[in-house]
């Protein structure tokens, strides 16, 4: 009898062996399938935030840029050009086929609610909160523009080889394709000729502005920004972008 309980429990010990290395090498198995997962994931948070090598100013840290075009618009915390946003984003998407990023950016000192962000994010905009840049004199800048000179920013987005920065209450009918992929013959920034009492002027409108960034040029605005550069105060960005560019535009 002891010589058959020594088989049966020889027996049973190898059956155990046996149920422990399997279970050792599905757990191997699990353990390779889950670190492979995990670099496969890495790897691809690491194109994303490299997409194009480069830098930005965006402070939040959920920014991740997918593309090497970027349409950017701005908000503060004035609802009716929020709404105005979304609409041109459902522009934007509906009609522009080339690859792009679609960006708001949210000035730091003024954030937008929640709720404007469930609106925002569901059309395919991303966040990217900036720092306020003050106007340099803003006795003389018109109220509901004296957080518009953050707009500088978008030159220092080198993540991005080309961006189109479009004001919120622009309404986008067709394709911005041909814009994006504008040659600018050798000028710094593709606008338009703004418009004045019904006639056009020989200034420019920079609520639709094209542009290649370099951070070198943003600190050269950001210099004389605050030079003593005379300009037209009144019209914030675009009067001080039109003293700034006023040779050196392509409509």
């Amino acid at each position: 009898m002891t010589v058959v309980r020594r088989k049966r429990g020889g027996r049973l010990n190898l059956v155990q062996l046996f149920i422990i290395i399997t279970l050792f090498c599905y757990g191997c198995y699990l353990c390779t399938f889950a670190l492979s997962l995990k670099q496969k994931n890495a790897d691809r948070s690491s194109i994303l935030a490299s997409a194009s090598k480069g830098s930005h100013h965006c402070i939040n840290e959920d920014f991740v840029p997918e593309q090497k075009v970027g349409i950017w618009t701005m908000l503060s915390d004035n609802p009716d050009y929020i709404l105005g946003a979304a609409k041109m984003g459902k522009g934007v998407q509906e009609h522009t086929k080339t690859p792009h990023d679609l960006i708001v950016m949210e000035i730091e000192s003024k954030p937008l609610s929640k709720e404007s962000w469930v609106k925002l994010s569901s059309i395919g905009f991303k966040k990217c909160v900036v720092k306020s840049i003050p106007p340099p004199d803003p006795k003389k800048t018109r109220r509901d523009l004296l957080e518009k000179f953050g707009v500088l920013h978008v030159w220092a987005m080198t993540v991005y080889h080309t961006i189109l920065f479009i004001d919120a209450d622009t309404f986008v009918q067709n394709s911005l394709d041909s814009l994006i992929h504008m040659d600018l013959e050798g000028k710094t920034i593709g606008v338009t000729k703004d418009i004045r009492e019904r006639k056009w002027v020989e200034t420019f409108n920079s609520g639709v502005l094209l542009l290649h960034p370099r951070e070198k040029e943003f600190d050269r605005l950001y210099s004389l920004l605050y030079s003593g550069l005379e300009f037209d105060f009144m019209m914030s960005d675009q009067g001080f972008l039109n003293e700034v560019y006023k040779n050196d535009w392509k409509e």
